[in-house]
């Protein structure tokens, strides 16, 4: 799904290309039924991700006991370290993308730029989601310095970061789609803070590599580009 997600996304984001260039009204002259279409595609994706029986993978799912086998003898005091350095780095992810999004809100508000600009950082942003997780993420690199992104600390904020833009240009299939990223973000926050421990692979066997279901794994992701990976 995620690979269809990719190709689908990067579809989006040639598309809003096109209009930048070509057409600046055509995202906002399109038939209502494809609006309809599109709200409920984008939406499915932080739904699911709120609920434990739809959530069939690791990265996602380790917010719910199901994913969760506790590590004995967990060094307490390493583990604390852990929870508070990976919850500082959060914080700066957060700070990062609302620097991010600032300048071309800041543009569009003062009327420099058109709504076709924010449809194009809408499309960026969700092409950029799926390119950090088969790519390279400027976040982890910045930020988490992890290996894997089982033990990604903000994995489930992707849905508000795909969204957030779309709140510049509200209407009823905007706000929905930028509602449900904020929801799920702040699901996934809850559980972080009432079950850290679920989190990370010091304190859960379930995120251990011998476990890793593969969707998850970032080296078994390149195999996708990588024909020497693919062959082993």
């Amino acid at each position: 799904m995620n690979r269809v997600r990719l190709f689908s996304s990067g579809a989006l984001l040639l598309f809003s290309v096109y209009c930048l260039i070509f057409n600046p009204d055509l995202p906002f002259s399109l038939p209502q039924w494809i609006y309809i279409v599109g709200t409920v595609y984008f939406a499915v994706f932080p739904i699911k991700d709120m609920f434990s029986f739809s959530t069939n993978n690791t990265y996602k799912g380790r917010q719910f006991q199901k994913y969760y086998q506790p590590v004995s003898n967990l060094n307490s005091d390493e583990f604390a370290e852990l929870v508070k350095r990976s919850n500082r780095s959060a914080v700066y992810s957060m700070l990062f993308w609302l620097a991010y999004m600032s300048v071309p809100s800041i543009l569009y508000l003062t009327k420099t730029i058109g709504r076709e600009w924010i449809f194009f950082f809408f499309a960026l942003s969700n092409f950029a989601i799926f390119y950090a997780v088969f790519g390279w993420c400027p976040i982890n690199k910045l930020f988490f310095k992890s290996s894997c992104c089982n033990e990604c600390r903000v994995y489930n904020w992707d849905s508000f970061f795909q969204y957030s833009f779309l709140i510049l240009i509200p209407n009823v299939y905007t706000v929905i789609l930028f509602t449900l990223g904020c929801m799920s973000l702040i699901r996934w926050e809850i559980a972080v803070h009432l079950h850290p421990e679920r989190f990370y692979k010091m304190s859960n066997k379930c995120l251990s590599c011998d476990k890793c279901d593969m969707e998850s794994c970032k080296k078994n992701k390149k195999k996708f580009f990588s024909k020497q990976l693919k062959s082993k």
